[in-house]
């Protein structure tokens, strides 16, 4: 992606921000509802004394770990640091590095997990929507380049279809 690319791409959402209600907080709506799914999960699992609790919390805590470990170690430069120009909403420059995305990463993890634990079509479609969209607002707001989110979402499956298989 160019500058021009970039500036452009970030312009438009921060348009359609300022017409959503909530402005640009509208855009974690996606984020947010992925952490109540996996949260209203857990607790059923905990409610019922579902043995699944445990593998349900250390695969996406795993994916969170390696993700957290892998940024500083490939060190790649976040989108509006590398173009000088901002993200959609409050940012702070020069903060963190950008492969993987965690949010991305994240919400991967949780959206394996929520769909292991209840393997119906509307709860995996659901939660596929959901992991999609987080990963598409962390580009489109400025904040991940493609690769990133691809990068976290690929890590994510392997380690999620890895953890729940064994």
């Amino acid at each position: 992606m160019t500058r021009e690319q970039y500036v452009r791409m970030t312009t438009r959402m921060r348009a359609l921000s300022n017409r959503l209600p909530g402005g640009v907080n509208a855009f974690k709506v996606p984020t947010y509802l992925c952490a109540i799914a996996y949260i209203a999960a857990l607790f059923h699992l905990m409610l019922t004394r579902d043995a699944r609790l445990v593998r349900a919390l250390i695969v996406p805590a795993v994916c969170f770990f390696l993700v957290t470990v892998l940024r500083p170690v490939i060190g790649k430069q976040r989108p509006y640091d590398r173009f000088g120009a901002p993200p959609v909403g409050e940012y702070e420059p020069g903060k963190g590095k950008s492969m993987p995305s965690r949010h991305a990463a994240s919400a991967a993890a949780i959206a394996f997990a929520v769909a292991w634990l209840y393997p119906v079509w509307p709860v995996m479609l659901g939660m596929g929507v959901l992991c999609a969209l987080v990963a598409s607002l962390r580009v489109l707001c400025g904040r991940h380049d493609v690769s990133d989110v691809l990068a976290a979402l690929l890590l994510s499956g392997a380690i999620s279809v890895l953890g729940y298989m064994i």
